[in-house]
């Protein structure tokens, strides 16, 4: 990773000399050790403010095409566990992209300024001062003069375990302003003497206490995280860096969980209440740490391309819920109908309901065993459990509905016999439909409402009997040019989200302005029209390569 500074002499950045310049507020004892109590939410409360106003503020960089310099990763420890960093001076095409993207949206350029990228700097320190923060500071002198593009929260292992605080990694112009600014934020939230921070490059590290904040830039100088083997592997699997970057090395979840569990101090003197704290916070923590028992790490970039902005993710270990852990995937999307509006399919292994009344057994507390609670729906439903729902559900299930429907007429008639909405499960129907059988005896009457109609692998049930057969006939949703741009993968998935705005001549307009004819004259419902006018779809999916959990998030606008 480079390190070199984005900011010259002429930008009132310093040159950097043979050692990091340490400096402290309010000018505790560096010796001090930390209190650990208050030391989150106090640290918090002032790294929230410093970063929105510094990271957001960054957007005044849409000027600056520049794009390089040192990033935060550069300047924490190898040891960093959690890494979440904002980055608003990437590469030009990518701020050209989100400029243009966000103006789109009326709302987004009233609220953000977008039409002067300066007053968005100014608007999110007005935002903070009117919640009563810091009204005594004044942003042309205190906070402008400082500010840089690029910020990062991170969890890095104290040597003392439960008492770690998070550590921010700002970006400064000069640090000279930047130590009077961060003196007044720290002054003004109430954290002089919970609070410190040194300067290294053209970063400031902040945390909870000088001495903390100094052995930080040491630590970093012999072995940054942005040099870490780890680090660069996961990053790397999500492609090219963007806006946002998350990262999560192997050791996170226990790490959290060991900061979770040292985190009761009191409970207004009541002991009793302290130990049963304790010990329900010690028991979700041994299931947090089974959950993640195979974690091996994990990022995601966020960044935006082509009109579009992308979330991607790469990771190992992940816990996998009730979707697919093995790789198989449920019904395709790309087998629906040409004009469906919106869709999830989700992928079932052998023995999914097992996994996951298991995996959250510890999350339902002291009482009713889950075998007492399958016992108790056998006994009402006919059913045998859990062996019948997983035989009802197959190999995975989809939920579609159709866009190419007259929605005012849908909402004048109130039929839901019209409505084109339809559960599709892959299975053998000669195995689903015996259930089912089960499931009409148990509901009576009622279940005549719903059609069921199996096929070849494949058995649908809707409310429509017209979208019903459509889905049991192969669709060419997987042909249409949106689709393939947010779900590319889609044969592959073993989950997929997909909603198509524009279908049906707009139904998501169409359905925006039935809602505001219900609701009567409300500007906040125009509002949401305009909002929803650019959005063109949307695509969440999910699948394995090898041993690697991948994921993306797609969304373009017309």
């Amino acid at each position: 990773m480079s390190s070199n500074t984005p900011f010259g002499p002429g930008d009132g950045f310093p040159p950097a000399s043979g050692s990091p310049e340490y400096l402290g507020a309010g000018e505790p004892n560096r010796d001090q050790e930390p209190s650990g109590r208050g030391r989150w939410p106090v640290l918090g409360a002032v790294a929230v403010g410093v970063a929105a106003v510094v990271g957001l503020g960054g957007w005044g960089a849409f000027t600056l095409l520049s794009g390089g310099g040192a990033q935060p990763a550069d300047v924490l420890p190898a040891s960093t566990v959690g890494y979440v960093s904002l980055d608003l001076d990437p590469s030009a095409s990518q701020k050209i992209e989100a400029f243009q993207m966000l103006k789109k949206f009326p709302a987004l350029k009233q609220e953000l300024g977008l039409d002067t990228t300066d007053d968005l700097r100014r608007l999110v320190f007005d935002k903070l001062q009117e919640d009563g923060t810091c009204t005594d500071l004044d942003y042309e002198s205190d906070i402008k003069p400082w500010v840089g593009e690029r910020v990062a929260l991170a969890a890095v292992p104290d040597a003392k375990p439960g008492l770690d605080a998070p550590v921010v990694a700002l970006q400064v112009r000069d640090q000279d302003k930047a130590t009077s600014g961060i003196k007044a934020l720290a002054g003004c939230a109430g954290a002089e003497d919970d609070f410190g921070f040194a300067f290294t490059e053209n970063y400031v590290l902040l945390t909870d206490s000088q001495k903390r904040a100094d052995a930080l830039v040491d630590e970093a100088a012999a072995g940054s995280l942005a040099d870490d083997a780890a680090f660069r592997d996961w990053t790397g699997k999500v492609g090219d860096p963007g806006i946002l970057t998350m990262y999560a090395a192997a050791g996170a979840p226990a790490y959290l969980g060991d900061l979770r569990s040292g985190g009761w101090t009191s409970y207004d003197g009541n002991a009793e209440l302290m130990a049963e704290a304790e010990s329900m916070d010690t028991e979700m923590n041994e299931q947090m740490k089974a959950l993640y028992k195979d974690f091996k790490g994990m990022a995601v970039t966020v960044r935006f391309d082509d009109g579009a902005v992308d979330a991607e993710l790469a990771g190992q270990g992940l816990p996998a819920g009730i979707s697919s852990a093995d790789g198989s995937s449920g019904p395709s999307l790309a087998d629906l109908p040409a004009s469906t509006g919106a869709a999830l399919s989700i992928g079932l292994p052998d023995g999914w309901l097992d996994q996951w009344l298991e995996s959250m057994a510890g999350f339902w507390g002291s009482g009713e065993s889950v075998e007492d609670m399958l016992t108790a729906a056998e006994a009402e439903t006919g059913l045998t459990l859990p062996e019948d729902i997983e035989t009802l559900f197959g190999d995975g299930v989809s939920i579609s509905f159709d866009a190419d429907t007259d929605l005012e007429a849908l909402f004048d008639a109130g039929d839901l016999s019209r409505l084109p909405v339809g559960l599709r499960v892959a299975g053998d129907p000669a195995e689903i439909m015996p259930v089912v059988d089960k499931l009409r005896a148990a509901i009576g009457p009622d279940a005549d409402m719903v059609v069921v109609e199996p096929g070849d692998d494949v058995v649908a049930f809707g409310l429509n009997r017209d979208y019903v057969q459509a889905l049991l006939g192969g669709g060419s949703l997987g042909e249409e040019d949106a689709f393939q741009r947010v779900v590319p993968d889609a044969d592959e998935a073993t989950a997929a989200l997909y909603v198509n705005f524009d279908a049906g001549g707009g139904w998501a307009e169409d359905l925006a302005d039935e809602l505001a004819a219900t609701a009567g004259p409300d500007p906040s419902e125009s509002d949401a029209q305009e909002n929803i006018a650019p959005l063109d779809a949307l695509g969440v999916s999910t699948w394995r390569d090898g041993d690697v959990q991948r994921g993306l998030l797609r969304l373009t606008t017309d």
